[in-house]
């Protein structure tokens, strides 16, 4: 049996988004349910008998809570500034807490079977001067703080809740805009770049220059890992390496006599792990412009890369009698983005350059091996 199959067969499959936040709820009114139970059996407010229509009506009404505090008055008016509505909502709130406990202690009084202490204590917290309590300020007033100490603790897991589902969001947005960046790194490895070479690779051919065919190797190896090998999170440092020595042999054979490039690579590579196409973009930056050398000058490009278990270090050099500015560059600002986001307080980046000469030096912490995604 594939080992993909036995992989797949040893563990349950993910939940979906929507399955997971149908769970977290379950075991919210779960929690909910205890902590309702256990507030009306303190030792000062116990009753005889089963107290269940008590904490079926206060948990109807912390669901009713909890999903217009998370899904409507939070994030659409409270958020956005919007203060009236998020005023208007909770005073109706406060309304709707009244009339959900006067109908419900009627139709239990109809209905149910109560426990005589039961009875008197829901008719007269909710049903004795309730509609003359409805306009009287007093009286609102002291219906808000009796809902606070019933619903406070809802109240706060709301809240909790929402930010949960905020930081969720984010952080789906954060993936959402790094595949964005991906996407458009594979798309600048780079249809100038492609054009260039394969304009190469047509005069080769015309001539019959032996070099076409390493020209096709290299350019093949470049696309298939740009293509189909980078739709993970991570993968070995190793394979980026190769893709960035293909990257260097075809600058060599499209320029054998404008640029003179040299690479050199300190430590094994073993299981180290970074986000695909990381290091290419500041290596392509620096191969900028190359084209429009006057004749009889010719280019210098260094890059070095040093290795260890838990870092690696990419250095570059450019000497050049054609300028070039660095930065801005749109593919190496998306790259420090990059850099920024997957690797938070774990990066470095110097960069000097002049009229005539570019040094940039990354040094980069790598997270410990883990399980590349398939």
């Amino acid at each position: 049996m594939p080992e993909s199959v036995l992989r797949a067969a040893g563990r349950w499959p993910a939940p979906s988004a929507r399955t997971t936040t149908l769970l977290l709820q379950a075991l919210l009114w779960l929690v909910l349910a205890g902590f309702y139970f256990a507030w009306n059996n303190r030792p000062n407010f116990r009753f005889e008998g089963p107290n269940w229509p008590l904490v079926g009506l206060q948990m109807g009404y912390a669901v009713l809570l909890f999903n217009a505090l998370v899904y409507l008055i939070i994030p659409r008016w409270l958020l956005r500034g919007h203060y009236g509505r998020a005023l208007l909502g909770g005073v109706a709130l406060l309304y709707a807490f009244q009339f959900w406990m006067y109908a419900g202690t009627r139709l239990a009084e109809a209905y149910v079977p109560l426990s005589g202490v039961l009875r008197r204590t829901m008719h007269g917290f909710y049903v004795e001067g309730f509609w003359a309590g409805l306009l009287s300020p007093g009286q609102q007033l002291s219906v808000f703080f009796g809902l606070l100490a019933i619903c406070l603790f809802p109240v706060l897991i709301s809240f909790l809740a929402y930010a949960l589902v905020v930081d969720r969001r984010r952080l789906q947005l954060e993936r959402n805009h790094l595949r964005l960046e991906l996407g458009y790194l594979k798309s600048q490895i780079n249809p100038q770049f492609l054009f260039n070479t394969l304009g190469s690779l047509h005069q080769l051919t015309r001539t019959r220059d032996a070099r076409a065919g390493d020209v096709v190797l290299h350019l093949a190896d470049l696309m298939r890992y740009a293509l189909y090998e980078t739709d993970t999170e991570r993968v070995l440092l190793s394979r980026e390496l190769e893709f960035l020595e293909d990257y260097l042999a075809l600058e060599r054979l499209r320029r054998p006599d404008t640029v003179r490039i040299s690479h050199e690579t300190t430590g094994t590579p073993a299981h180290q792990q970074l986000a695909p196409l990381l290091l290419h973009p500041f290596l392509e930056r620096l191969c900028a412009g190359l084209d429009a050398a006057p004749p009889g000058t010719a280019a210098t490009l260094h890059s070095t890369v040093a290795l260890q278990p838990e870092a690696v270090t990419f250095t570059l050099t450019r000497t050049s009698a054609v300028p070039l500015t660095y930065r801005p560059d749109a593919a190496v600002d998306a790259a420090l983005r990059r850099l920024t986001l997957l690797y938070p307080g774990q990066h470095t980046v110097a960069l000097t350059e002049d009229a005539h000469c570019v040094h940039l030096r990354l040094h980069l912490q790598l997270p410990p091996d883990a399980p590349l995604a398939r």
